[in-house]
Order: C-alpha cells, then sequence, then structure tokens
C-alpha cells in the first residue's frame, strides 16, 4: 500500500447538508443527515443574440444565478429536518442552507452557504422504494439587518 499518496476526488456520500435554525449572524448548522442528491446550478444566465446580417447566433452572459435541488429521505415518526423544511416552504420564507465536502465541524470541509426559498416539492411514494422527496431551492433576495445584500458564499468548516 502507498501511504505517500492520497485520494483526490470524493463521492457524494461523504458531502454534508445543513439548515441555519438561528440567525444570519449568528448561525446554528443543523445537519441534514437523510438529504442525497445535492445539484447547483450557479453562474451566468446566457441570453441569445440574433441580429439582422448574422449567419448564427451568439450568447452574452446575464445576471448570476444560483439554483438546484436536493432530495430527502422521508422517515416515519418525528422529524425536525422535515418540519423546519415544510415550515420554510409553506411560509416562503428565507432558509440559510449550506453543503460541504465533510462535517462543518471539520477544519479541511469546503463548501458554499446561500440564503435560500424552497419551490414546490415532489414526492412520489412508488410500490417498494423510499418516499423520497425532490426539493428546488433558488437563491433568495436577501439582506441582513445592516441592509446588507446576503448572497451565496464559500464556507469553510471549522473545529472551534
Amino acid at each position: 500500500m502507498a501511504t505517500d499518496l492520497v485520494r483526490g476526488a470524493y463521492s457524494g456520500k461523504e458531502t454534508f447538508g445543513y439548515y441555519n435554525s438561528a440567525t444570519h449572524a449568528s448561525q446554528t448548522w443543523v445537519e441534514m443527515p437523510r438529504i442525497r442528491n445535492m445539484q447547483t446550478n450557479r453562474g451566468p444566465a446566457l441570453t441569445e443574440v440574433e441580429f439582422h446580417g448574422a449567419a448564427e447566433t451568439g450568447n452574452i452572459p446575464g445576471y448570476k444565478k444560483f439554483a438546484g435541488s436536493f432530495e430527502y429521505v422521508r422517515k416515519r415518526g418525528a422529524d425536525t429536518v422535515w418540519d423546519a423544511l415544510v415550515a420554510a416552504r409553506d411560509a416562503g420564507s428565507i432558509i440559510e442552507i449550506a453543503h460541504l465536502n465533510g462535517p462543518i465541524t471539520s477544519d479541511d470541509a469546503k463548501g458554499w452557504e446561500c440564503p435560500v426559498l424552497l419551490g414546490e416539492f415532489s414526492e412520489p411514494a412508488n410500490g417498494n422504494d423510499g418516499v423520497v422527496v425532490t426539493i428546488p431551492f433558488a437563491k433568495a433576495d436577501a439582506f441582513d439587518a445592516s441592509g446588507d445584500a446576503v448572497n451565496y458564499a464559500p464556507l469553510s468548516g471549522s473545529s472551534s
């Protein structure tokens, strides 16, 4: 075994998702252990440009966008994470979520945080399959108590 080599990649099952149960100024991250398949789309929207005299269309970058979805595996009985997600969706409330490549309590963990709004949940219940809910989200138009915009931001874990 080559003891001087380290693995370069990580798998989705090694990632961690969280939501903030407190305030933006004093965050308390709660793990969402039953999420899977986190997908994000981040970057500028591309706008197609057409004009007479051109043989082909082109694109120009527009506003930056951050949106995505994740799946939540429902469980029987009490589930405070599910309850928080449903409450945020139903109230149209902003919820801060985070996704990292390790536990948030690890100094090596890297990822992102973003204030989002949750969209329409899709909840199929098929035969022998577990009940898995697809939860779409998009960056919220959010501001802190000082009136500063709160956007997508890199996030590092911390053991302190």
